[in-house]
């Protein structure tokens, strides 16, 4: 199990797809609310209400989250799950549905997940969910999954720069300064009025 980072800020999940960068680089993690958007360029105000420039990269990965339920959380279903320690199994706080192509970097995932209060982070195919238990096979083996019916349970899906809009919550995991503006080549944006509730 992945352990993950405490950081300021509450917020989560998600995600995949975050283009690696040169180790040499910072890399900053920016969460917050869309102010204004022009083509590729964002003006944001993150969670400590600091007014930011984002350039967003040319081949930029657009997700958007949207609502679930454990009935979509299916045999097969690529998953991640920010989980509570528990003396007999870990219990789901939230879990992420993910598009099964491409799949998601499970590193990358973590950051998304690392500002939250949680104290792991999961991920892999489920094998089975019922009865209040979901099982995950991984690369490590089979893991057991505590289940409550009222866990929160979120989809991601692929979106474009088309659909960001000025008023989304937004998740950038991963960006790198630059001369008076922070590129990004990943951003995860809320929808139905959802936000990153960790």
């Amino acid at each position: 199990m992945l352990r993950v980072r405490r950081a300021v800020g509450a917020g989560t999940s998600v995600l995949l797809l975050v283009a690696s960068m040169a180790t040499a680089e910072i890399h900053l993690t920016l969460r917050g609310t869309i102010e204004n958007v022009g083509g590729q360029t964002l003006v944001v105000k993150e969670r400590s209400g600091m007014i930011k420039n984002v350039k967003l990269a040319d081949d930029v990965h657009v997700y958007t989250l949207k609502k679930a339920s454990l009935a979509n959380v299916k045999q097969g279903s690529v998953v991640g799950v920010a989980a509570s320690q528990r003396m007999d199994a870990p219990k789901a706080v939230e879990i992420y549905i993910f598009p099964d192509k491409p799949r998601h970097q499970p590193d990358a995932t973590a950051r998304i997940i690392s500002e939250s209060e949680v104290l792991g982070y999961i991920d892999g195919s489920v094998l089975s969910a019922q009865q209040g238990t979901l099982v995950i096979k991984r690369k490590e083996g089979e893991k057991k999954i505590t289940m409550l019916p009222d866990v929160r349970v979120v989809r991601l899906v692929p979106a474009t720069v088309a659909d960001i809009k000025a008023g989304q919550y937004f998740f950038i995991p991963d960006s790198t300064p630059t001369s008076g503006s922070t590129l990004a080549s990943a951003i995860v944006v809320g929808s139905d009025s959802i936000d990153f509730a960790m």
